[in-house]
C-alpha cells in the first residue's frame, strides 16, 4: 500500500505552467485552497485545467469562518457543488464560530450551518466534508474562525451532528504547536481522518522555558515534513495500518506554494520513502 505525496496550493497561485511543473517533479496529487471566498473564480475553467494536466485533485478547501462571514459560507456551498467536476474530492474548511463565543455557545449555529452542507453533499454525492483544526489564535472561550480546535472540540461537533460524511482533515504541526503529541493523538482518531496535509512544527524547549507560550516571539516555528518533531514514518505506518486511502499533501509553511518550490520537492521525496514501502 501506497499513499499519494502532493501540493496544497492557492487557486490564484494556480497556472497550466505550474501544474505541469508539479507533475514533472513528481507531486501525485494536488489540494486547492481559498481565502474566505471564490472571488470571481470559474470552477468549471480550473477544472477543465486541472483535468487537462491530469493530476488528481485530492481536495476543494475554502478557510474562513462560514458561521459569520457569507462569502466563506457560499463557498462551501460551491465547492459542494462543483466537486464532481474535479473528480469529487473532499470539501474541507473551518468549522467556524459565532465571532467571540466559546466553543460550545458556537454549537447550535455550527449545527445549523453543516446540517445545510450536509444536505448538499448528499445531494450531489460529495466524497466527505472534512474539518481543518488551524485555531487561528482560538482558544476555547472566544475566537473568530474555528471551534474545531482539539479532540475535546470534535467530539462535541461529532457528538452535535453523527453524519458520515463528517470527518477531519488533520495536520501534525497544530498539535506540536499545541503541545500534544501527534501519533498518540492520530491513533485516538485515525478513523475520522480522510485527508492529511503534510507540514510539521519544531519546538524549541529552551525557549519554551524561558518565555512560554505567550510572548511576543515565538518558540515554535512550522516547518515542512523531515525538519520537526514529527516521525513520518510512524505516521505513514499508523495511516496505512488503518487503511488510510487519502493522501498527504504538502503545505508551505511560507503560505506560498511555488516561492518554496525547491524546499517543497525536497519534502517530497522525504515523504515518498515512507510513504511507498510495502505494506
Amino acid at each position: 500500500m501506497t499513499i499519494a505525496i502532493g501540493a496544497l496550493v492557492a487557486a490564484a497561485d494556480l497556472t497550466k505552467e505550474r501544474l505541469e511543473l508539479l507533475t514533472r517533479l513528481g507531486f501525485e496529487s494536488i489540494s486547492i485552497s481559498f481565502w474566505e471566498t471564490l472571488g470571481t473564480t470559474d470552477l468549471g475553467r480550473l477544472a477543465d485545467m486541472i483535468q487537462e494536466a491530469g493530476i488528481p485533485v485530492t481536495a476543494l478547501s475554502i478557510w474562513g469562518n462560514p458561521l459569520e462571514v457569507d462569502s466563506t459560507y457560499r463557498g462551501w456551498k460551491q465547492l459542494i457543488a462543483a466537486s464532481s467536476d474535479f473528480g469529487n474530492p473532499f470539501v474541507t474548511g473551518f468549522a467556524g464560530r459565532v465571532n467571540s463565543q466559546s466553543v460550545e455557545d458556537s454549537l447550535p449555529r455550527w449545527k445549523s450551518v453543516f446540517s445545510d452542507f450536509l444536505e448538499d453533499a448528499h445531494r450531489y454525492g460529495c466524497k466527505a466534508l472534512l474539518l481543518e483544526n488551524c485555531r487561528m489564535g482560538d482558544v476555547w472561550k472566544r475566537g473568530k474562525y474555528n471551534i474545531a480546535i482539539n479532540e475535546d472540540a470534535w467530539h462535541l461537533l461529532f457528538a452535535t451532528l453523527d453524519d458520515p460524511l463528517l470527518g477531519l482533515e488533520w495536520e501534525p504541526c497544530h498539535q506540536v504547536e499545541a503541545l500534544v503529541e501527534p501519533l498518540d493523538q492520530l491513533e485516538r482518531v485515525v478513523d475520522r481522518i480522510k485527508h492529511v496535509h503534510g507540514k510539521d512544527a519544531h519546538v524549541d524547549w529552551q525557549q519554551i522555558r524561558r518565555i512560554g507560550l505567550y510572548a511576543p516571539t515565538k518558540a515554535i516555528h512550522s516547518t515542512l515534513p523531515g525538519q520537526g518533531d514529527t516521525d513520518w514514518m510512524r505516521l505513514c505506518s499508523i495511516l496505512a495500518d488503518h487503511n488510510y486511502t487519502g493522501s498527504i499533501d504538502i503545505e508551505s509553511p511560507s503560505g506560498n506554494f511555488f516561492d518554496s518550490i525547491e524546499q517543497n520537492s525536497r519534502a517530497l521525496e522525504y515523504l515518498k520513502q515512507w510513504s511507498m514501502q510495502p505494506r
